[in-house]
């Protein structure tokens, strides 16, 4: 069997990076894409590379959401995160420094492993802890993050963890350590944005809409649009939020002043239906749009 290029990648990154399927968390766990997940990460080198999201919540209500990451070819960089969030009235106890979560991640075992800076910065989701290492002469480095509500001994109720892995060198320092984790972000806790020289998979731009609800105030959606290519249709999506996702195609109508024009509508998995237009600066990823659901209700699209 001959592989094309996208599927070599995709399988190559998951043998060499450790590569995850819902079997690994639970079979309640589920694929999801990348600009639906809550967490964030632009580390060098990752830009329109390899992606596996997984996410879900366990038979303890304990939401997870695995991401794996891979470079646009070969097998460095690559970087695995973990995220988990606690239900109501419950915490993580158990706190452990960076580099002692070394040995929980499978892509260093049986390698030889140095540690070398560790130490505590903040990122846009507060104070984390790393730590970095080499393995069998790679250059990694690993982090830990407990975050939100502590008392009583728990540690926080939502935890983070992961490592990067840049290629074979000299170990990270300290100076790059903190740079790599403050590229980190959760979409509601710590959002942040693509780094200057950063390009999204696809033609992807990141949206804010402001959605009209009953009581005549305004619910706040975080969505994504995929610029149309040429000859061919884009698409938008708005959440997952408050049991509203929503998605649709995006199709070019024009130009004006400059900026292309074009028309979109969505369906929701609540049952609502939208449909308006927007304009898209390419040079900038300027969008601007506006639109209507199927009762009455505006949204304004902005970027």
């Amino acid at each position: 069997m001959k592989l094309g290029a996208k599927s070599w990648l995709a399988m190559a990154a998951s043998m060499l990076a450790g590569g995850c399927t819902a079997s690994d968390i639970g079979p309640e766990y589920v694929n999801i894409d990348e600009e639906e997940s809550e967490v964030l990460f632009f580390g060098p080198g990752l830009a329109e590379g390899y992606r596996q999201v997984l996410t879900g919540t366990d038979e303890k209500f304990v939401h997870r959401t695995v991401a794996l990451y891979g470079p646009k070819a070969g097998i460095f960089p690559h970087a695995r995160i973990r995220y988990a969030e606690t239900p109501p009235g419950r915490q993580f106890k158990r706190d452990l420094k960076a580099e002692a979560t070394i040995k929980h991640w499978g892509w260093f075992r049986d390698k030889t492993v140095e540690t070398g800076a560790t130490g505590v910065t903040v990122n846009a989701m507060g104070r984390i802890g790393y730590a970095a290492a080499t393995a069998d002469g790679v250059a990694c480095l690993v982090w830990r993050q407990p975050m939100g509500i502590r008392d009583n001994g728990g540690v926080g109720t939502r935890l983070l963890s992961g490592y990067y892995c840049k290629g074979e060198g000299p170990m990270i320092s300290a100076a790059e350590a903190e740079s790599i984790v403050k590229l980190i972000g959760h979409r509601e806790y710590g959002p942040i944005d693509p780094p200057e020289g950063w390009s999204d998979n696809n033609g992807t731009v990141r949206i804010a809409v402001m959605w009209k609800n009953a009581s005549s105030g305004l619910d706040h959606f975080r969505g994504i649009i995929r610029v149309p290519r040429e000859g061919e249709n884009g698409a938008i999506q708005v959440g997952p939020r408050g049991g509203r996702k929503c998605s649709g195609p995006l199709i070019p109508a024009g130009a004006q002043d400059g900026r292309a024009v074009m028309k979109w509508s969505m369906t929701c998995s609540d049952g609502l239906t939208a449909k308006g237009s927007l304009r898209y600066r390419q040079k900038d990823d300027y969008v601007i749009g506006e639109g209507e659901d199927s009762e009455g209700r505006n949204l304004a699209l902005i970027d």
